[in-house]
């Protein structure tokens, strides 16, 4: 993120359920309304959301399902040739598995999207400061219900051009950790985390390091005022 408040967060998994919840946490440290705060927070901490919630309502309708004429109707309705007919049948038959975490997933990154845009923020997520985010072409970050949950908390994505990480700050955050670091002789993790740690603080209170890659690279993006960013705001950087 270059214009607000950093967040490095550690997600258990790198898909869109994961991703729009960091999104929101993303928001929420860089707003200064209670409400859409609170608000925000609530939705994240949604029982509904909870993956044991989401088991127990699909195990449920799963016992209730006769399995055996789903897939019987399936096979029957599917205009596939028989090279292909087993490998759809096997989809539909996972696509009925409780056990399945893609189905949970499923229903949790569509959820959370369905109680932003019921949340009744959207009007006051839009007077804060819109949060300018660069990420690369990940497909998560390219995802509709990304795009959606972005619209809502008023993120605007900047994505990279495929292959060009030298364009993410944050990359040249590393190479310059890297740098620095090849100078000592580590012979411990303590002090390699002491180095690391003082050295990421320097560079990314460097302004001059961010202003120079702000003006090299989306000065000409309508959206964004870069001459009151290098005059009144500290740039910083997210790294997920």
């Amino acid at each position: 993120m270059i214009n607000g408040n950093s967040l490095i967060l550690c997600q258990p998994n790198t898909r869109t359920f994961e991703f729009i919840k960091s999104l929101i946490k993303l928001r929420i440290v860089n707003c200064i309304d209670m409400e859409i705060i609170n608000g925000l927070m609530d939705i994240l901490t949604d029982k509904d959301l909870n993956e044991n919630t989401i088991f127990s309502k699909l195990n449920s309708l799963f016992e209730e399902m006769d399995v055996k004429d789903e897939i019987i109707s399936f096979i029957e309705t599917t205009s596939a040739s028989e090279v292909k007919l087993l490998s759809k049948i096997k989809k539909k038959v996972d696509s009925l598995n409780p056990n399945k975490s893609e189905n949970i997933e499923v229903i949790q990154k569509n959820l959370i999207v369905d109680k932003l845009n019921s949340s009744g923020l959207k009007d006051k997520l839009h007077n804060e400061r819109r949060i300018v985010l660069i990420a690369d072409n990940y497909t998560v970050h390219r995802a509709t219900l990304v795009k959606e949950a972005c619209e809502i908390l008023n993120i605007k994505f900047v994505l990279l051009p495929t292959n060009s990480p030298q364009l993410n700050p944050i990359e040249q955050v590393w190479k310059s950790i890297k740098k620095y670091l090849s100078q000592f002789y580590l012979d411990n993790l303590e002090e390699m985390e002491r180095l690391f740690t003082n050295e990421f603080y320097r560079i990314v209170d460097n302004n001059t390091f961010y202003n120079k890659w702000l003006l090299k690279f989306i000065d000409d993006i309508d959206y964004y005022d870069i001459n009151y960013q290098i005059s009144g705001f500290k740039p910083c950087t997210m790294a997920f």
